[in-house]
């Protein structure tokens, strides 16, 4: 079975390989001339990236973008054409359920009146939640923390 040396070349470089893969790989590369050329060139390359680092973002810019005007609208834009779509959808279930239940239907009265009160019971609690989360955004003392 041919040993692939090209794919063990980051290996080698990054000190992955074990002891033995490790001298069996020098021995290659010692008698390959194209092996040696593209070891030499991964070489320079692992040299000029490991002396890069990324600069980080001066704590000013962070601040600008969490402080923007559009960040802020556009995040209140959103939850608001969200909160009134799940709203419409909620309040339409619900016409639709009140209407099916109040009909005439096979169904006995019992297994109407328990699904008519399990759905308020849902309604209910949604709102309630709903309600709480915004009633403790408001209050939040940390939402003004930097980030």
């Amino acid at each position: 079975m041919a040993t692939d040396w090209k794919a063990r070349i980051s290996g080698y470089l990054d000190g992955e390989l074990d002891a033995d893969e490790r001298r069996a790989f020098e021995r290659e590369l010692a008698r390959n001339a194209e092996l040696r050329r593209e070891f030499d060139a991964l070489r320079g390359l692992k040299e000029v990236t490991d002396g890069m680092k990324l600069r980080d973002f001066p704590d000013q810019v962070w601040e600008q973008y969490w402080q923007g005007t559009y960040n802020r609208l556009e995040r209140k834009i959103g939850w608001l054409l969200f909160s009134i779509g799940a709203a419409v959808f909620l309040a339409g279930g619900l016409y639709e359920l009140a209407v099916a239940l109040l009909q005439e239907s096979a169904d006995p009265w019992w297994v109407r009146f328990a699904t008519g009160t399990i759905c308020g019971g849902v309604a209910i609690l949604c709102v309630s939640v709903v309600r709480e989360r915004f009633h403790v955004w408001k209050r939040d003392p940390y939402r003004e923390v930097k980030r």
